[in-house]
């Protein structure tokens, strides 16, 4: 029998299955007055416990859901009535077919905190057994409390233990628990779902067939057994560099990802008194920002994090762009911060009024928008070649606002579309003619923004995926460098050294999900694909 074993850290745990777990339970919802409060159970004593509760000889159906009266372990003969704790819908999910692998039980109650109470404080009761205190000696068991509240993720954990989940999956499970967005939910979806698992999984398989090609090289090529060793060789060395190349793409693939899960960029960019502020309030769909006529009011950065389209966003307001002339020290100073923040965004808002009394600023601002596009420009350029993809230019929008103010907006909002077109380098289908005041062109340069971030990412019809920093430090420093260092000894016909990066990739591999690969899974490959020995 192969022991799984995983390493994390440094420090090797194992999945223990033991009858001898402790019972534990929690409420699963938060905490506090609420319609309906979730109380679950896992554990050999979750079955016992719940026909204690509803005072019921026979075990409940597994999942189905049953109403059933809850009642107090102690019996008031003075008042009958208070022996009652709840009306609850129960569930019984038995073992292994549960979500820890265990017995599991939950009890959906009234929310209120005194039935919460109650209800857990007759769990620890009902779970009692006359032969606790000899239990609670024996050291198999590790926690003394045959019964007790949760550690915090403990059923996640004792789903793993109970090979129910992976590392990834439980990862996903977190993702989904702490999602905001509906892109971070559809990432963490299909991490709780078993992508992430399949897709290493293969990873691993493709390893240890590679490895057990190697293996078969060392150990049986100089017996006869194998009159083609070097065809093998030049297959192992095709395969890896196919598998490092898919594993290279996803690594990429996450680092994109990145951009939508942990917040898209965007700031918003302007001369004094052009409607940033009001722009980031109807964004926000709340006052985040002082709004006022006196120009410079905005005098350092200003950032929120809101939902757009399905993405987070942490949008920033920066101090209007003029001429250091015309600011004093502590608007010279957002100004500096404002061309910083701009440098840092992934897209950029430039808001440009239609109607204004000050064209001082119009310089300043052409000369940062054009070096903003310079920065994109040198992004390409300096882009690493080995990267599958290359880094997309710095994406920049602007709002032609006030458009209300026009005297005839007809004539004149497609001559200041054409003037901001030529001076300004931006193609016309990102120039938007916006009113904050009225609300006219907001709906349709949100949607634009929404599309542009979902470009950003650069994943074509692929979802987002979600990955810890964890899984992208092995995959990234263990994982692609085990491969490449594969290579070059392949290029020397070292095939030793060769043969131990491939089980350093494996085992890197096997960090992220949980599981490794033993002498006797490689061995398996072997005999059952060539037939050695036979």
């Amino acid at each position: 029998m192969v022991r799984r074993v995983i390493f994390i850290s440094g420090t090797i745990f194992r999945r223990w299955s033991s009858t001898l777990t402790s019972t534990i339970y929690a409420l699963s919802t938060a905490p506090g007055r609420a319609a309906i409060g979730v109380i679950r159970l896992s554990g050999p004593r979750s079955q016992k416990i719940l026909q204690r509760l509803t005072r019921s000889t026979k075990p409940s159906p597994p999942r189905t859901a049953t109403l059933r009266r809850l009642y107090a372990p102690t019996v008031s003969t003075s008042a009958p009535v208070t022996e009652i704790l709840d009306d609850a819908i129960t569930l019984f999910f038995p073992a292994p077919k549960s979500y820890t692998g265990e017995d599991l039980v939950e009890l959906h109650l009234h929310g209120g905190r005194a039935v919460i109470n109650a209800v857990m404080n007759a769990i620890v009761a009902y779970g009692r057994e006359r032969d606790d205190v000899a239990l609670a000696s024996d050291c198999r068991i590790g926690r003394a409390a045959p019964v007790r509240y949760a550690d915090p993720g403990e059923f996640t954990r004792r789903a793993y233990a109970n090979f129910r989940m992976d590392l990834t999956e439980v990862e996903g499970v977190a993702g989904i628990v702490d999602a905001e967005t509906e892109t971070q939910r559809v990432a963490a979806v299909s991490a709780a779902g078993g992508y992430m698992r399949r897709l290493y999984n293969s990873w691993q398989t493709e390893l240890l067939e590679i490895s057990a090609l190697m293996a078969a090289i060392i150990d049986f090529s100089e017996e006869g057994y194998f009159d083609t060793s070097g065809s093998l060789f030049h297959d192992s060395i095709a395969n890896t560099t196919k598998l490092l190349s898919a594993i290279q793409r996803h690594s990429h693939q996450i680092d994109r990802s990145e951009i939508l899960l942990s917040g898209v960029k965007l700031a918003l960019l302007g001369p004094p008194n052009a409607g940033k502020s009001s722009l980031l309030n109807l964004l926000a769909r709340r006052d985040a920002a002082i709004v006022s006529t006196t120009p410079g009011t905005t005098r350092d950065v200003v950032e929120i994090g809101l939902e757009l389209g399905g993405y987070k966003v942490v949008l920033t307001d920066t101090a209007g762009l003029r001429a250091a002339s015309a600011a004093g020290d502590v608007e010279a100073q957002g100004i500096i911060r404002a061309k910083q923040a701009s440098a840092e965004a992934d897209v950029v808002v430039a808001v440009i009024p239609a109607v204004t009394e000050d064209s001082q600023w119009h310089k300043v601002v052409k000369d940062e928008i054009l070096t903003l596009q310079e920065i994109g420009d040198d992004d390409i350029l300096h882009s690493d070649v080995m990267d599958p993809v290359p880094t997309k230019e710095k994406t920049i929008i602007v709002a032609l606002n006030k458009i209300d103010m026009l005297r005839d907006p007809e004539n004149e909002i497609p001559l200041l579309i054409t003037q901001i077109k030529e001076e300004f380098n931006i193609s016309e289908e990102r120039i938007f003619p916006i009113s904050c005041t009225e609300g006219d062109g907001i709906e349709k340069l949100t949607q634009y923004l929404a599309d542009s971030f979902e470009g950003l990412a650069d994943l074509g019809s692929g979802a987002p995926i979600s990955a810890s920093l964890r899984v992208q430090e092995i995959i990234r420093n263990e994982v692609v460098p085990s491969l490449q260092r594969f290579l070059e000894h392949a290029k020397d016909d070292d095939v030793v050294f060769a043969s131990e990066e491939i089980r350093y990739a494996a085992e890197a591999i096997g960090k992220i999900t949980g599981e490794t690969t033993g002498v006797e899974d490689v061995l398996g490959v072997v005999f059952s694909r060539f037939c050695v020995g036979k």
